[in-house]
């Protein structure tokens, strides 16, 4: 579902507690709307829509969209993350303002707390106002929120803090007040009566699995399945979770092989991974900030294996596997740390992380990824076009490495899978780049001369070396293009 898909189903879903049309952008109105949906259950304004559903367009969307975000963060209290985007229908520009329920009811909004009541807003009753301050105090017992005993400054990372600290002052209006660590700990509720809490050693310890073992998280390749004896590559991390969100993607381009793609209208290549790294990041990060750590047992893994790729954490989903693949509100499960990821940058737009995996993944003709929920897990699974065989450092045409592989079939016989691997994709960059030098594929493929000097051996029916021998360089033949059947390059 793009988003114009989106923006026409929340259309043809009509105003109701959790979605509210506004014509233009009148900052008041909206910001109470806000408001009452962070004290309720979630919600959503669209504003560029008149009374009878007809999109009007805003005219400076761009310009609306600063301007509100920074409104909205500096006149409702407490912070809470607040997404407001601009959005294309047809040839109009709508804006979208988007809030997850607040996990630190009441909000207020000019001096008044609001609440949602049908497809009004309203100022909440006394009773209302004590609802949600016991919900608050409900909320305070989370296990993210209790204290994590021994935890010293000096166990967190202070430059990932900082980072945090610097990006909040910059994009999201925070105080400059709270630029020291303390403050800004304590203004987010991270460090609560001289002791920091267990979403801040999730977040920020240089090693949180001393305090909390269950945030570590499993990265393996299992290149013939779990019943293999044989790892390609197993390891635990234990970073916090922004260390830990660069491990798993430095993981990933070690062992995933990309795909090469020539545009018909352009002449530029396109090397992409043979998953979109853009969804699996949003699955990794789905999994980091919403799965349980509350348990000893609990557990977070993220498996490649040759035909698939799975991330699984522990935890209920309050959702529903088909609800998954729709546009969603919810009160995430760990409101503290999906917070302060929000702050960093990591979640762009609330609610639509699973919608943007869908899309990526279509995008790249693969097939659509399958979620998989019980009471206590979530299970999301990437298919894959092609199969894996072992890491590759370098880059294959995955759209032609079947093809490759039969045609020197007499070159790759009895060699192992990562050698075959490695083959194939010098193979493949010969085909595109004509005259490559040994240097370059020691670089490309990050092997030594000698190994280049030894596969092209074993390649010599195929690949000719033609120049002298500094400005000579490796070019099909004439056997491996009529295999292929591939006219010479003049």
């Amino acid at each position: 579902m793009n988003s114009e898909q989106l923006i026409k189903s929340l259309l043809k879903q009509g105003e109701g507690e959790q979605l509210e049309f506004k014509q233009v952008v009148r900052k008041d109105a909206i910001g109470k709307s806000i408001c009452a949906f962070l004290n309720h259950e979630g919600g959503q304004v669209l504003i560029g829509i008149a009374d009878d559903k007809k999109v009007v367009g805003i005219a400076d969307a761009e310009k609306w969209e600063k301007e509100l975000t920074d409104y909205l963060n500096t006149t409702i209290i407490p912070e809470a993350p607040i997404m407001v985007s601009v959005e294309s229908v047809g040839n109009k520009q709508i804006l979208l303002v988007k809030v997850w329920a607040g996990s630190k009811q009441p909000y207020i909004f000019d001096g008044s707390i609001y609440f949602r009541k049908g497809q009004s807003t309203v100022k909440a009753t006394s009773q209302q106002i004590s609802d949600l301050i016991h919900n608050r105090q409900k909320t305070e017992l989370h296990w993210e929120r209790q204290l994590a005993l021994g935890v010293e400054l000096e166990d967190l990372d202070i430059h990932e803090i900082q980072k945090t600290i610097d990006r909040s002052i910059n994009e999201s209006k925070l105080d400059e007040s709270k630029r020291n660590p303390i403050d800004f700990l304590t203004h987010f509720g991270l460090f609560q009566n001289g002791h920091f809490t267990h979403a801040a050693v999730v977040l920020f310890a240089k090693n949180p699995a001393r305090f909390i073992p269950q945030t570590r998280v499993r990265v393996a390749f299992l290149e013939k399945g779990k019943t293999a004896d044989e790892f390609v590559d197993d390891k635990l991390l234990d970073g916090n979770l922004f260390k830990n969100i660069l491990a798993v993607q430095d993981f990933f381009e070690k062992h995933l092989r990309t795909t090469r793609k020539f545009s018909e209208k352009e002449w530029e290549r396109q090397d992409e991974y043979v998953v979109p790294m853009s969804a699996l990041r949003e699955g990794v990060m789905n999994a980091l900030v919403h799965r349980d750590y509350s348990l000893p047992s609990a557990s977070m893994s993220v498996i490649i294996y040759s035909d698939r790729i799975e991330v699984f954490n522990s935890g209920k989903s309050p959702l529903k596997a088909a609800e998954l693949k729709k546009s969603h509100l919810s009160l995430p499960v760990n409101p503290d740390i999906a917070h302060i990821v929000f702050l960093r940058g990591y979640i762009e737009k609330i609610g639509r992380g699973t919608i943007k995996i869908m899309d990526a993944c279509k995008a790249a003709g693969l097939k659509a990824p399958k979620w998989t929920t019980t009471d206590t897990s979530v299970k999301l699974a990437f298919p894959l076009n092609v199969k894996l065989g072992g890491a590759s450092d370098g880059a294959s045409d995955g759209a032609s490495d079947g093809a490759i592989e039969g045609v020197i079939g007499e070159a790759i016989e009895g060699v192992s899978r990562p050698v075959r691997t490695r083959l194939v994709d010098i193979v493949s960059i010969v085909l595109n780049e004509p005259g490559i030098k040994n240097i370059d594929l020691q670089e490309r493929l990050k092997i030594s001369e000698r190994t280049v000097t030894s596969d092209m051996k074993r390649l010599e029916k195929f690949i000719d070396y033609k120049g002298s021998k500094k400005g000579g360089g490796y070019e099909p033949n004439k056997e491996l293009l009529k295999r292929i059947d591939k006219k010479p390059a003049d």
